[in-house]
């Protein structure tokens, strides 16, 4: 695979949602040839502008599928766009605290482990 073709490559599999370094390891790209793409900045624009049109695909798809979900009355995905766009206001709190309670005491007298023997 040429130099070149190793680049649209790359570019495909960054489409397609992998990061750089995959999609080079992906094309076969030598140890020389990352370097070489790393320190190139128009190729780096390109890839930028391939993560850029991704998200912006997906977020179309989304979008779409949200829709055809509010119209069946489903609410998962705009629930989920809810969260991540705000998810102060509609995200979920996982790291509730539970409250403390330093006096509490328990006393577990007369629970026994079940043992075969009587």
């Amino acid at each position: 695979m040429t130099f070149e073709s190793k680049k649209e490559h790359i570019l495909r599999c960054v489409k397609l949602g992998m990061d750089l370094l995959q999609a080079e390891l992906v094309a076969e790209c030598s140890l020389s040839e990352i370097d070489q793409l790393d320190e190139d900045k128009k190729f780096l624009r390109q890839i930028k502008f391939h993560y850029a049109i991704s998200e912006f695909q997906l977020l179309e798809k989304h979008d779409r599928a949200m829709h055809n979900q509010l119209t069946e009355g489903k609410t998962g995905a705009a629930q989920w766009k809810l969260e991540r766009m705000n998810p102060k206001r509609w995200g979920k709190d996982d790291k509730k605290q539970l409250p403390e309670f330093p006096n509490l005491n328990v006393n577990l007298t007369g629970v026994y482990p079940k043992t075969n023997e009587r």
